[in-house]
């Protein structure tokens, strides 16, 4: 798996790429349903609600256009999600870079006690 690549929970264990979110939005407007309407014909639209009332849609990239996904959750809820996910990436990054340095100091130090 790709280590950049994180996936946020956007409800009933469905996932997305955090990375390829383009936009978080309430369905409630009429180019967010004009949208809807042109991705369900070109079949570009997942129903991720399991049947609940759509309270977000996520607007994803992907190699073959927009893919549109409704979800049951609230787009605030998904928004907390991403940053979360987002924090702790940047947070593991961190922890790598630090071990890189460290690894890197403790054989500069070694290799200055052999000379």
């Amino acid at each position: 798996m790709n280590n950049n690549i994180h996936f946020v929970d956007i409800g009933f264990s469905n996932y997305v790429d955090a990375g390829k979110i383009l936009t978080v939005n309430r369905p409630d407007s009429s180019p967010i349903k004009r949208a809807l309407q042109q991705a369900k014909e070109s079949g570009r639209f997942l129903d991720l609600t399991q049947g609940k009332k759509t309270r977000s849609i996520i607007t994803q990239s992907s190699d073959t256009g927009l893919i549109f996904t409704a979800s049951a959750v609230l787009t605030s809820t998904i928004m907390n999600r991403i940053r979360e996910s987002e924090a702790k990436q940047l947070k593991r990054n961190a922890e790598k870079t630090s071990d890189k340095a460290i690894a890197i100091a403790h054989e500069e130090i070694i290799e200055t006690t052999n000379e």
